[in-house]
């Protein structure tokens, strides 16, 4: 089992996006030095509180200052941009990172952006597609180009000049592409089936309850059986929101302060998707009034918190109930608390994951 972390990253906006920035900075060099795997960073234009506009620029920069940990975009937003654009940013960075690149993709999820970019009323599901297919089309093909579609044209035809390297769009570093990855959010969310259709990757969202994650699964078993497809756990990948420390106690003490991080990130959260309109994804009962929706019950229904015994217990019994994903991915919270994060991540990399796979083993092996 393998360990990533989902960087929103939802920072209070606040403390100033220089500060924000080179916070990022320092908690990637060390998810990569006490043992991550893999580290996802979204990409949003116009929150304060997001403030990373291009991951893989981030990333770039991180390349020579970390060892191991893979670099996944949470996620390049297709609808945004030209996919010729992306794929030329794309294949550039697998190179700077040496094939340390996974190509998480998605439609875009924030109003303020697609109020921006224009795109409210598309369907941006599709306009995904349409833009990967024509990313990895540039990818798989040569000189002249021709690329027709609803959203886009792409034509390279007439300033082809092979002798002398004129026309021709660059390629990545992994063969024939980097891995891709779509997230997947809401109850019966199309997402987890398009994953198993492509043979791509899916992270189901840290802050939904339990039974969306239980219905992920269930639905890209479903799709692979429509397809005559043999599951694969390796590709789904479980967000859950953590918070580990030394003791049980000290977790609830910190749950009991009214500046934990954890408010901040549900009242943020609260706040998007109630705007949007789809605050409904945070609810263990569909049914529940929106204005039940509070961070203290966000915090009470989707915060797993304690020692890392406590943990890896809990996180087992919800593995063995919901889907046998095989990485683990954690959300990261606001470094206002910088000492009680960085001993989280420590604690999640050294102490929870040796004893949560243990318990995973020791499950395996009664079955």
């Amino acid at each position: 089992m393998k360990l990533g972390m989902f960087m929103h990253p939802i920072q209070d906006f606040r403390r100033g996006y220089h500060t924000l920035l080179k916070e990022d900075f320092e908690i990637i060099t060390c998810a990569d030095a006490v043992g991550f795997d893999e580290v996802w960073l979204g990409e949003h234009f116009a929150l304060p509180s997001e403030p990373i506009q291009s991951p893989l620029m981030l990333f770039a920069a991180l390349v020579p200052q970390t060892e191991r940990i893979k670099f996944g975009s949470g996620v390049l937003c297709l609808p945004y941009q030209h996919p010729a654009i992306v794929a030329g940013q794309a294949a550039q960075f697998d190179h700077i990172s040496e094939g340390r690149f996974l190509m998480g993709i998605g439609p875009g999820a924030t109003p303020p952006d697609f109020e921006m970019f224009k795109i409210t009323d598309l369907d941006r599901m599709e306009m995904l597609v349409e833009s990967i297919d024509m990313i990895h089309g540039i990818w798989a093909s040569d000189p002249p180009y021709e690329f027709h579609g609803k959203y886009w044209d792409f034509v390279i035809k007439d300033n082809v000049l092979p002798d002398i390297g004129v026309g021709a769009m660059g390629k990545p570093y992994q063969k024939p592409h980097p891995p891709v990855m779509i997230p997947a959010m809401s109850r019966g969310s199309g997402s987890i089936r398009l994953a198993a259709q492509r043979g791509w990757s899916c992270i189901s969202a840290n802050f939904v309850p339990d039974e969306v994650l239980k219905g992920h699964w269930r639905d890209y078993l479903d799709e692979c059986k429509k397809l005559g497809k043999q599951p694969d756990p390796s590709m789904w990948k479980a967000g859950r929101t953590l918070l580990i420390t030394e003791t049980d106690e000290e977790a609830r003490q910190y749950l009991r302060r009214e500046d934990n991080a954890f408010r901040w990130y549900f009242e943020y959260i609260i706040g998007v998707t109630s705007h949007g309109g789809f605050v409904h994804m945070l609810k263990s009962d569909p049914d529940m009034p929106d204005e039940e929706v509070t961070p203290e019950y966000c915090i009470d229904t989707i915060v797993t918190a304690g020692s890392p015994k406590t943990v890896a217990k809990k996180i087992a019994e919800f593995r063995d109930e919901t889907g046998p994903f095989e990485t683990l991915i954690v959300s990261h919270h606001d470094w206002v608390h910088k000492d009680l994060w960085r001993r989280h991540m420590e604690l999640t990399a050294t102490e929870l994951m040796p004893r949560l796979r243990a318990e995973i083993g020791w499950q395996a092996a009664a079955e």
